[in-house]
């Protein structure tokens, strides 16, 4: 596939799957391509970044934009235009070529037939529209910033804190207010623990609850002990069993007299050795101390077990004591206590009524300051807002004038459009079409972009072949106005069905010829830059000869595969 002058291998699976992967690479005979752009690249099939669609837009240096999904509304949500989009212009398909301009009965790409159109002949400036859109953004601030201060000024109106000033005055009055009546409750509180003895009473409250906890700590101590030594006597008395199997084991293992040899089964006299040796081994016996030992540890370890025995007494002792007084320190707590709370209560009761008073007036000027301190937020903001409206002003002036200064250049894409409408005329004169006035006239619609031959609409021609001319005439003039002009359109344009609508014989005869003709010529002067493609299943056969040399590829019912052509990649021209 040739793009520009560069020449691509273009892989793409037969689905339909947006996300398809599409593979693309430079070809290794284009005299463009370096080294390192030989490798394929994977894109997928369509999204607004990295895929094949905007792969092909930026080799065709056409734009990569979003349009406003509203035309009325720069604002609204923007849209994507793709490569489908563009390459509506460069096929018309036999259903439409008699009926429709580009799809454009099909709302939504008419839409799309719209925007295209605006982009390529300059009526939708891309920076235009971001300014457009951006003015917009700066005047909802704007009447948002009004119905703000709307809200305020009412809120404010008829209070006496429409001053900043005169709330912050207010704050301060009431702050000193309420240090004052929080001073009052200190003295209140500390009248209720000076009156009636309630100061000596709490304070031995204070007390007996250090000494309670005091005497807990001791309790829990003790009897953390106490486990401690239980567990050491159960390990004493534990070993103490040990040593004294070990001392059984060691007489009864050792001391064994033998009858016969336990080797060859002889009898054993036991006169046969010496005093003080074995009659077994007939070497001396070894003394050993090993039993002694064994005894003196079992000694030891029952001394131990004892003493352990007496700890444990003096501390259970000790723990029943600390267990005493932690309950009398409890019932002298918890007389001490209640007592408290009757005196403490009678002192309250006498001065209910001046606690009440203070907790509601501090309570109320908390409130105030509060409410004072949100008063004082709405006067900053209002005051706030006249700076910002006035920044806002100056960046909706600078848009304005940048906007103004955009549309200036308008003028060009007036230009553009009137070359179109001079190009259509030619092509239809050359087309011979039935007069439909006094006077040919070709104009575009500036609402809704559709071509009006002799004042009358594309839905309003006469016939379908009419129309087929009108279109065909429409199509060819967009694609050679906008080489001629540098526009962005890409230079393919395929028509089908040319003939379908238009007999063989006299006018229809030459109207086709005529078309054929027009197409030849318009492609050898454009064949740098276009490609045609007409197809056709019914060509008059005066016609075929006279069109043979552009005829690429025929088919018939038996021999419907499109295969290579013979002719060569260089021809611009198909039918």
């Amino acid at each position: 596939m040739q793009l520009r002058r560069n020449n691509w291998h273009v892989y793409r699976p037969l689905v339909t799957t947006r996300t398809a992967p599409v593979e693309v690479a430079r070809s290794k005979t284009d005299d463009n391509v370096i080294a390192s752009d030989n490798e394929a690249i994977r894109l997928p099939a369509t999204g607004p970044e990295s895929s094949y669609s905007r792969f092909l837009l930026d080799q065709l240096a056409l734009p990569a934009v979003s349009v406003p999904e509203a035309r009325t509304d720069p604002t609204s949500r923007l849209s994507a235009v793709s490569m489908t989009d563009w390459l509506g212009y460069c096929i018309v398909t036999g259903d439409e070529l008699d009926s429709d301009v580009f799809g454009h009965k099909d709302r939504f790409k008419n839409q799309k037939r719209r925007w295209i159109f605006e982009l390529a002949y300059g009526y939708y400036d891309v920076e235009l529209a971001a300014l457009i859109a951006s003015r917009r953004g700066v005047e909802l601030r704007l009447d948002s910033l009004d119905r703000e201060a709307e809200v305020i000024r009412r809120f404010l109106e008829g209070t006496p804190f429409s001053d900043e000033t005169a709330i912050r005055t207010a704050i301060a009055q009431r702050q000193q207010a309420l240090k004052s009546m929080e001073q009052q409750q200190r003295t209140v509180a500390a009248e209720t623990v000076d009156a009636a003895e309630v100061g000596d009473l709490r304070s031995s409250v204070l007390d007996h609850r250090k000494i309670q906890d005091t005497l807990q700590a001791d309790e829990a101590r003790l009897t953390t002990q106490l486990t401690d030594l239980q567990e050491l006597k159960r390990q004493l008395i534990s070993q103490s069993a040990r040593l004294t199997r070990a001392i059984v084991a060691d007489e009864w293992l050792v001391d064994f007299d033998f009858v016969v040899c336990p080797r060859c089964g002889n009898g054993i006299e036991p006169n046969r050795a010496e005093s003080g040796h074995c009659y077994l081994c007939l070497k001396p016996e070894n003394s050993t101390t090993s039993r002694e030992a064994l005894l003196s540890e079992q000694d030891r370890v029952i001394s131990q077990v004892s003493e352990t025995d007496r700890v444990m007494e003096l501390r259970q002792s000790a723990l029943d004591k600390t267990k005493a007084n932690v309950e009398a320190n409890k019932v002298t707590l918890h007389r001490l206590a209640a007592e408290l709370d009757q005196r403490t209560a009678a002192f309250v009761s006498d001065r209910a009524a001046v606690i009440r008073a203070q907790a509601r007036d501090i309570a109320t000027v908390s409130a105030d300051i509060e409410k004072f301190h949100e008063y004082a937020q709405l006067v900053a903001r209002h005051s706030d807002q006249d700076q910002i409206r006035r920044k806002l002003e100056e960046e909706r002036e600078e848009l304005s004038h940048a906007i103004e200064g955009r549309e200036a250049n308008q003028h060009e894409a007036d230009q553009n459009l009137e070359a179109l409408e001079k190009r259509i005329l030619e092509y239809l004169e050359r087309l011979h079409i039935p007069q439909l006035a006094d006077l040919l006239t070709v104009r575009i619609n500036r609402t809704t972009f559709l071509p009006e031959v002799s004042g009358r609409s594309f839905d309003e021609l006469s016939s379908q072949g009419l129309k087929t001319l009108v279109n065909v005439a429409h199509a060819l003039a967009h694609h050679t106005v906008a080489i001629d002009r540098g526009l962005p359109i890409p230079g393919l344009l395929v028509l089908d069905g040319i003939s379908a609508n238009a007999g063989h014989e006299g006018f229809d005869r030459d109207r086709i010829g005529d078309m054929y003709r027009l197409l030849i010529e318009v492609g050898n002067e454009y064949e740098e830059h276009l490609q045609l493609i007409a197809v056709d299943n019914d060509i008059p056969a005066a016609v075929i000869d006279e069109v043979r040399d552009s005829i690429i590829l025929e088919l018939s019912q038996q021999d419907r595969l499109i295969r290579l052509a013979s002719r060569t990649p260089d021809d611009k021209l198909g039918v």
